[in-house]
């Protein structure tokens, strides 16, 4: 008997929350929330929104909150998309050289996805000196 799969084709499109308990390929398009326990986005397709899988293999288009143990990317990754994954590999599609392309995107390799996210540090304020001057940085003295 075969694997069960959910498949999203070519000129298909879903708009909502999509949750299976077998893998999902994508060539057409999601937007919004996917659950699954793999992720497979053909050339053709493209993931927008958040993703929670344990495996994604992406030649498509991605962008959102994307969370998964494992990762394989050769495709396109939108501003504003933030990856978190224990291990990331970017291929080349075509065997000659890489062609996943980044946009403005936040990437943690090694991190758990399952864990809550550290708290980041507020961004450092830009104090003003003398006559509007910066303010000089600390030289450790």
């Amino acid at each position: 008997m075969a694997e069960k799969l959910t498949i999203v084709e070519e000129g298909s499109e879903l708009t909502g929350t999509l949750k299976s308990t077998c893998g999902v390929t994508v060539s057409g398009k999601v937007s919004g929330e996917l659950h699954a326990p793999a992720l497979v986005v053909a050339t053709t397709g493209a993931v927008h929104g958040t993703v929670k899988v344990e495996k994604l293999h992406s030649q498509g288009e991605l962008s959102g909150r994307i969370d998964a143990d494992t990762i394989e990317l050769s495709g396109r990754i939108n501003d504003q998309t933030t990856i978190t994954a224990r291990s990331l590999e970017v291929k080349s599609s075509n065997g000659e050289q890489p062609t996943a392309l980044f946009g403005n995107c936040v990437i943690e390799v090694g991190v758990d996805p399952n864990e809550p996210a550290l708290p980041t540090a507020p961004p450092a304020r830009e104090g003003k000196g003398k006559k509007g001057q910066p303010t000089p940085e600390p030289t450790g003295e």
